[in-house]
Order: C-alpha cells, then structure tokens, then sequence
C-alpha cells in the first residue's frame, strides 16, 4: 500500500542565454526546515486568545527568517512521476480475469443470476435476511455477507444468522466528524479498523464510505458524509477506502444526487453535466481513480441532466455507464442501494411484465446486482431466454462481480480464511459482538473525537477550564422524549449521561455500554483528576453554587436520520426542532441567567441554531462523537488536548441565509454548493468552511510556490512554514485555495479547496509543511471533455473558506500567482 511519505518529482525548466540551444533539465530543490523549531514567522493566527504567546520582538524574527536559504523560483515545473499520498489505484489482474471467464463458461444462467442479486424476496416477506448473497455451492463460489458503515458495523440489521441479541462493535465517531479532523492518516486507519472488523464478523464487503455532497445542512444523512467539499470528500473518502481494503471490498455510496431523505426514492436531482460531474460527482471519480474502490452502490433518486428526462439512478445507462466507467473509468462493480430499482419494495406482486421492463433497463444501464433481493432481477433468465437481454451483457456483469470476488481471496467457498489479510480483534459467536481485546479500536475512536471537535466559540480564554482544587463545576443535560414511529422506537436522552452515536437507520451501530463513556462520566474524570467537586442536573437550579457550568446539547436520532425510521430531512435548525416546545434553549438559557463561567457542548450532525450564543462564553462542537466521545470532551474541556477540528460545512446565521432545500418533485443542484454559494451570494456566514479555535495560537510564513509557470499535467509543491506560538503542543488545519481570477466564466473565478494539511506541532515548534497541488484536480468539465484551464491560478493559503492569511510582519498575503501552460506547447 502506499504511504504518506509518498513526494513529488520535479523536471523544472530554466531558460537563460542558452535557451535558445540548450533546454536544461535540473531538480527543484527547497530547503527543509522542518526540524528548525527555532524559527518564528510573521502571523499571529486569531484562533486564540493572546496568552501564552512567546514575546519576541518583530527584529528578532526578522532576524531569523533572514539566515534562511532564499528559493529560487524556477520558470517552469512539470512533473515527472507523482503519486498522490493515500493513493492505491485498481489494476486488473490478466490471470484472475481468465479465471473469471472460465467460471462464466460453465454457469448456466440460473448461477449468473445467482451473482447478480441478493437473496430470494419469500413473496415480499423476507425483511429478516436482505444482508447477503446466495452462495452457488455446484460451482464452490461464495456469496457477499455486507455490512453497513460508515461509523461502525451495522450488527443489528443481520437478523437471520443472529440469536436477536444486539451486536456491539466500535462506534467510532460519525463520518461527518471525521471530515473535520481533515486527518487522512486517522481516517485510514478508521477505514483498516472498520474492514478488520468486517471480516471477523464473519462478513464480506462494508457499504461505506459515504460521500454524498452535503448541499445543504437539513439533509438527514448530513452525519454520514465528509462535508460540502468535493476535494474533501474524496480524499477523505479515498483513505478511508484503502485503509478497509486492506481487508474487504469497499463500496462508496451512494451515486448520486442522493442530497434530499425525505420521499428520496421519487424525487429527482436536477442539475448540469460539469455540475454532476464536478461537484458531485467528483468525490466518486477520486476514489475510484485514487483506491480502487471495488463497488459503487447507485442512488434512490432519480437524476436530470441538463433539463434531459429524469430516470432512476439505478436504470440510468448515461450514469452508470457513460459518466462512472467511460469516463471515471470504474472498473468494479455496481450494485444497487436496498430496493432502489423502480418497484422498490411494492406491497403487492406485480405483473411480470413491469418486473421484465425494468430489469431489462437496469442490465443494459450496467447495473450489476441488485439489492436486497431478486426481485426485478428474477426475471433475467426469461429475457435471456425470450431475446430481450442479450446474455453477453449479463456476462459482463457476472465478471465484474467475481473478478473483485477473488481481487479480495472471497470467491472461493472452501477457502477458511477468506479476505486479504487476517483480522486481530476477535468474534464473540454467543453475542454476536466484536473482541476487541487490546481496546485498539476503542483509542482510535479516541483519537478520532479528539480531533474532530471544533471549538466554534472561545471569550476571554473561557476554555480550558482552569479551576483551584475544591472548586465546583456543574455539568447539566436535558433529558429530551423522542418517537421514531416508522421503526416502533421510543425513548429520551439526556446529552450529558448518555452515549449519543446518531442516526438510527443503516448506519446504526450498538456500542458496548460497559466500554463507552458518556459525556458526564469523561467529564468527571478529567474533573476529578485535578480536584475538582462535580454535581450533574437538568436544571439550572444544580448549578447556583457552582464555579464554571458546562451544559450538553444538541440533536439526537428523531430531529435526523434516515427517512426509513421516521426521521428524515430537518426543516430547522433549532434545537428540540421537532417538538413542540425547547427544553435545551430554555435550560441553556437558565443557565447563562446565573452568571458564571460558561460552556456549551454540542451533539449533532449537522448546524445547530444558537440563540443564545451571545450569552454563553464557549462553545465546542462534538458532533456524534462515538462510544469513546466523553472521554475526548472531558479532555479538551480542561485543556489535556486543544480543540483542532475545523468546520466541514459552512455554519449559516439562520434556515433563511441557507439555500432552498427542497422546493419538490424536482431538486435544483445548484454548481455553487456550499462555502461557493456564499462566497456567489457575497454573503457573510455565522462561521464559514474551516472555521475552528485552539488553545494555542499560530503563525504563517514564507509561502514558495516553486515555479511561475506550470504544465497541465503536472503537480505543484506549495510550501509554508507553520509556528506554534502557544505554550502547549497542538494541531493545526491549513488549507490551500486556488481560483482563476481573471477568467470570464464565474466557476472558475471562485475560491476552490484543492489542499489542506493538518500538523502537530509542540511549544514554540516551526515546520514547514508541504501541500501538493496536483493539476488534474483542477479539471474543468467544458463542452464535453476535461480541461485544465490555462492562464493565470492564484494559489491562497488560508485559515478558512472566507479568510486568506496576511502575514503582520511583512504584510503580505500569503498567496501567488503561477501560470498554468499548455503541456503541448512545451
């Protein structure tokens, strides 16, 4: 597999007086300061508060950036080979490509069909086994056992090999929270873990990750998606796949225009070719390009391109075909999302007739097996036989399924320890439950939390908590009624004693009560451990003697979710949306009534109103943190680590400065989705894409970009030095933006993430990190084919989607100007 210590190769090209004869080839060479933790640059970053700084004179910074070895910028760069970090393309394998025709040439089409469906539908009755395929035992080939993700194995849902006990495994933070950590390295390892517990459980295949655009923050899946960025869905995405394929097949989900729950089977997308394909289709395209994904698992919805009659996602031979495999260049298989081919889950038989057309559809589109049963797919044998599918196309289909088979050791049915590599937790049999012996999983979930909460706000240094020993701290949580009646499911919650993990749907996952830790019990123990009294209420009334109040709030499985369970879309952003009155805001607002040093700690997947955000000192956002989330809180509340996650989504002031989000039959997907969207409407959000505080406070410098012209097949190393300027270690999320300022068309003249970094640094530590800027991402999709735009590309380095760093020392914006060249003309 590849790592991340995978760099860039230069051919750099200087013209001088021999130009004219001469075209001289020599190596961008930079020099590293990555170990020079002594140097200082020239911003003092606002992501806290000014103690804590090292007071160093502008002079004397000065004069340690001056012994530095200057950069010669060099007139053009293009690169000689590159390999992306985190990145593990597909190659086809000659000899399993024979194997795979041989199987096929002695399966009658009954076994074909066998491949390309799951179990039988029992008449519309069989709900209790939908997670797996037939195996054909004539022929020694196993069937596909899935799992859901893509926070945790979905245990629950596999009724028919279980005793009814729920299945616990790792609940890892939601996907949502882990965009946030802009961590790629976690998110792999998250990716290694959640594959290796796939296959303990004796399963085959994870339906994750998850990469649905986030257009808007009311969509009730908003927690299993990476963000509103397409270049951070996919390289998200892309760790994450690798890292489970280490093990098992992935399949990325759910293609695409699949941004509205409610009525999600009938509603159709609506939107431009370069918009389907640059925004959100692009995340799909890196994944598949950049892992090698083996599945890709087509949408509910229905799509419209370019005003062209809509047709579901599932049947729809210009998706699946022309856009995932001519153009992204797919080589794996498509399945379908459970009972998304038209007829869906009917309450009654159908003709055979209704059944035949639309399974005629789905094979010619390229649909390769659909899913939960052989429900349309049934009848394939009968259009083989009658002429109406040719059984070649069936052929190809049944290919494309065993061929990832035995990419992954899993076609063999006699083969006792199938997968690519053997798992290390175990399999509790008797509670269907994964071991995870050595709490491996468990400290990743940790880890995870840790860096995915965003410290949204921070007045006069109000976090860390810093209290004498004996002090008081009250800690108070709402207990909140919610009914999910599509699922028969009811309860309460309350934020602070209890362990909130998210939507109750597909990706539901059961944690271990005795291995989790709920917000109150972490928060306690960090309290604990510096001598501190702790009392817990659900009233303001608890905390009248208190010395600093922390209050948990936030959303839980009934205000989002999966539209199955009753949940779906949010029409609001208010806490307690969904209820009739707001419990959370009043005790949030009694809270602040008594005056006292204060915090607010969120839960949730998506953007949360905050009405009384002006009256409150602190706020964190944890998101649905996972089984190990109370510890993290607890941690970052008193300072044991520093807030570091950064917003993946733009934060609106209100429901009314978002966009429309769905106006009916039809979904407008507008190109400027997201932080472009504010950035079209020149609208100032509540805290913008890649907003996020720490405790420490940090400085920028010396950005290098190493050419002034670039090849449009090339990769840029962009450079900057990072300082820590805190008197604690603590990370830091860079970002790198790129737009073409003078172009005439207005997609391209708009700020577009195409990098970010994130870097530990400790006390008064400086290093330069290094972003590449690779050309390809830049490709726009114009009349028909892809292109990367020449002329000129500013290149910013920013703090977040609406702030470009300026350096206080010299005064410069930390950005430049490169000029992209046709590669032909050199």
């Amino acid at each position: 597999m590849s790592t991340p210590a995978s760099y860039l190769n230069f051919k750099c090209f200087r013209f001088s007086a021999y130009s004219a004869l001469l075209l001289l080839i020599v190596s961008c060479s930079h020099y590293d300061w990555t170990d020079q933790s002594a140097v200082d640059d020239d911003l003092t970053d606002s992501d806290s508060e000014p103690d804590g700084i090292r007071t160093q004179s502008a002079e004397e910074r000065t004069v340690d950036y001056a012994e530095r070895e200057s950069v010669e910028k060099e007139d053009i760069c293009e690169a000689v080979s590159y390999q992306m970090p985190f990145t593990e393309p597909y190659v086809p394998s000659d000899s399993i490509r024979e194997l795979v025709q041989l199987d096929i040439a002695a399966m009658t089409i009954e076994q074909k069909l066998k491949q390309m469906t799951g179990t039988d539908s029992g008449g519309l009755k069989n709900d209790g086994d939908i997670f797996r395929q037939l195996d054909d035992g004539p022929a020694g080939i196993r069937g596909f056992k899935f799992r859901d993700g893509p926070r945790g194995l979905n245990l629950a849902t596999d009724l028919y090999m279980s005793s009814g006990d729920e299945g616990y495994a790792t609940a890892f933070p939601v996907s949502v929270a882990r965009g946030a950590s802009f961590d790629m390295d976690l998110e792999y390892e998250i990716g290694r873990a959640q594959g290796e517990e796939v296959l303990a459980s004796k399963h085959h295949m994870l339906l994750a990750p998850t990469v649905n655009l986030l257009r808007h923050p009311a969509w009730g899946r908003a927690q299993e998606t990476y963000g509103e960025d397409p270049f951070l869905l996919g390289r998200m995405g892309t760790a994450f796949t690798i890292g489970v394929q280490e093990y098992i097949p992935a399949c990325v989900k759910h293609f695409i225009g699949n941004n509205v729950e409610n009525d999600r089977a009938r509603l159709a997308s609506s939107m431009d070719d370069q918009t389907l394909r640059e925004i959100y289709g692009r995340a799909y395209d890196m994944i598949v390009n950049d892992g090698g994904v083996a599945c890709v698992m087509a949408a509910y919805n229905l799509i419209e391109v370019d005003n062209n009659d809509s047709e579901k996602c599932t049947e729809s031979a210009y998706l699946l075909s022309d856009v995932l495999r001519d153009d992204f260049g797919f080589e794996g298989f498509v399945m379908s999302d459970w009972w998304a081919m038209t007829n869906g889950k009917p309450v009654a038989e159908l003709s055979q007739g209704v059944y035949q057309a639309v399974a005629t559809a789905g094979v010619k589109a390229g649909m390769d097996m659909e899913l939960p049963w052989s429900l349309n797919y049934r009848e394939v044998p009968a259009l083989v036989q009658g002429g109406q599918i040719d059984e070649s196309l069936v052929n190809t289909s049944v290919a494309r399924i065993l061929e990832q088979k035995y990419r992954f050791n899993l076609a063999n049915l006699s083969e006792t320890e199938p997968g690519l590599s053997q798992p290390d937790v175990g399999w509790d049999y008797g509670n269907t439950s994964i071991v995870d012996t050595n709490d491996e999983h468990l400290a990743l979930a940790e880890e995870a939390a840790l860096k995915s909460a965003v410290l949204l706000k921070n007045d006069d240094s109000t976090l860390p908590i810093d209290l004498d020993s004996g002090k008081t701290l009250a800690v108070l949580g709402a207990t909140v009624e919610f009914t999910l009646t599509a699922i028969n499911f009811a309860g309460s919650v309350n934020y602070a004693e209890d362990v909130i993990t998210g939507d109750r749907g597909s990706s539901l996952v059961f944690n271990d009560p005795n291995r989790s830790t709920s917000p109150l019990k972490g928060i306690e123990a960090a309290a604990n451990a510096k001598g501190l009294n702790v009392v817990f209420g659900t009233s303001a009334d608890e905390a009248q003697d208190a010395d600093f109040i922390v209050v948990l709030a936030g959303l839980n499985a009934m205000d989002e979710g999966e539209e199955y369970t009753g949940a779906g879309d949010r029409s609001t952003f208010a806490l307690d949306g969904k209820l009739s009155d707001s419990p959370q805001n009043d005790l949030i607002n009694a809270a602040a009534s008594l005056d006292k040093p204060m915090a607010v700690v969120l839960i949730g997947g998506s953007v949360i109103d905050m009405p009384w955000l002006s009256d409150v000192d602190a706020v964190l956002m944890a998101w649905y943190p996972g089984m190990a989330g109370g510890k993290a809180i607890g941690k970052l509340l008193f300072g044991d680590a520093s807030p570091s996650g950064r917003l993946p989504i733009t934060w609106p002031t209100s429901w009314n400065q978002a966009p429309e989000f769905n106006p009916g039959d039809v979904v407008p997907m507008d190109y400027f989705a997201g932080y472009r969207y504010y950035e079209k409407q020149d609208e100032t959000p509540l805290f913008p894409f890649g907003h996020g505080l720490s405790y420490s406070t940090f400085d920028y410098l010396n950005l290098e970009v190493p050419c002034s012209s670039v090849t449009q097949d090339s990769v840029v190393e962009v450079k900057v030095d990072v300082s820590n300027r805190g008197d604690m270690a603590a990370d830091n999320v860079i970002f790198l933006f790129t737009s073409y300022p003078n172009s005439n068309d207005e997609r391209k003249r708009v700020r577009q993430l195409k990098g970010f970094y994130r870097v530990s640094l400790d006390a008064d530590e400086t290093k330069q990190i290094t972003m590449p800027l690779r050309m390809h991402d830049l490709r726009f999709y114009d009349d028909g084919e892809w292109k990367v735009e020449t002329g000129d590309l500013e290149i910013s380095i920013q703090r977040d989607a609406n702030t470009v760093i300026t350096s206080t020392l010299t005064g410069k914006v930390l950005t430049d100007s490169i000029q992209v060249v046709d590669s032909a003309s050199n």
